[in-house]
């Protein structure tokens, strides 16, 4: 048993000194240069719906001005998704002048999306 594992032990010593390890060669890697960083997404402008007042980008307007104001900050946005615009309607809020809020989106050349609180808490 023990000529057994004296062999295996000269054939381990051999090969470890007879072995040339190769040096690692260095890969020249091409890297893409660095794209220009993209300007920050505009969020769409939000429409706050109440009783008292219509709020505008947290800015608050006369329901009458909301459509000349709005198509005014429209006016260089031509792709759809850059004309959404976001319609919150708050508790207590009389349909008719939620409707009447969404036609003058509408004139200004708004698209409209419907902001829905209960989706959001639900999630």
């Amino acid at each position: 048993m023990s000529a057994m594992s004296d062999i295996a032990l000269l054939l381990l010593i051999f090969f470890v000194v007879t072995t040339q390890f190769l040096q690692q060669r260095s890969v020249k890697a091409d890297y893409p240069a660095i794209a220009p960083e993209k300007e920050e997404e505009e969020l769409p402008t939000k429409i706050i719906v109440s009783e008292q007042s219509v709020l505008l980008d947290d800015e608050e307007i006369s329901l009458e001005q909301l459509a000349p104001f709005l198509a005014s900050k429209l006016a260089d946005k031509t792709a759809p998704e850059d004309r959404a615009v976001i319609l919150d309607g708050r508790e207590n809020v009389r349909f008719e002048r939620l409707i009447r809020t969404l036609v003058e989106i509408q004139r200004a050349g708004g698209i409209v999306i419907f902001h829905d609180e209960e989706q959001n808490t639900e999630g």
